[in-house]
């Protein structure tokens, strides 16, 4: 008879245990889901237009700085700070885009930095597209503000990484108080 009750308190302490164990594990999947989405919405900043998605995943949109102004080798400036984001395509044809890099010329007016500007020669640029290897290119040599070019193909999504640094050069003397503020902007 002994046997039978052991037997029993055994069998209901497995069944609490693993009732609590499956409680614990769903209470986890749930918090863990949840932040994860709680501050992956804060982070993606997401501008449309009729035909296009765009998401930059950073908490700054589509602006992008450079403040440090510590002249680095191509092969450093490609490892720096990446502004990311996804161009997407909503329409059931072909889309062709353009990425431009433009001046925030509100940013500078907001912070009365105007006169503190990084010159356009110096300033370098590494744009990567999924896929594709990095591309470099000095921010002067840019036409109409123009960065990047493709065509979407419907319901596809291209990935980008734009870095920024100063180019290394023995001519030009470096104030560490300039700056640059942008804009990244995709249109169609």
């Amino acid at each position: 008879m002994n046997y039978m009750m052991y037997k029993q308190a055994r069998k209901k302490m497995l069944i609490k245990t693993i009732v609590f164990m499956i409680l614990i594990i769903g209470i986890s999947v749930f918090a863990s889901i949840t932040i994860y989405n709680k501050f992956k919405n804060v982070r993606d900043k997401k501008y449309n237009s009729p035909s296009l998605e765009v998401t930059y995943h950073s908490t700054q949109g589509n602006k992008v700085s450079l403040n440090k102004v510590t002249p680095v080798t191509d092969y450093v400036g490609l490892s720096g700070y990446a502004y990311k984001f996804t161009i997407k395509n909503n329409k059931n044809k072909k889309v062709k885009y353009q990425v431009k890099l433009l001046e925030d010329l509100k940013t500078y007016e907001k912070d009365d930095c105007t006169d503190k500007k990084i010159p356009n020669s110096i300033i370098k640029l590494g744009i990567h597209k999924s896929g594709d290897s990095s591309k470099i290119i000095n921010l002067d040599d840019i036409d109409d503000d123009v960065i990047a070019t493709g065509v979407l193909g419907p319901k596809k999504e291209e990935k980008y990484t734009v870095r920024m640094w100063v180019s290394q050069s023995d001519s030009i003397v470096i104030d560490k108080n300039l700056h640059y503020h942008g804009l990244l902007k995709v249109t169609e």
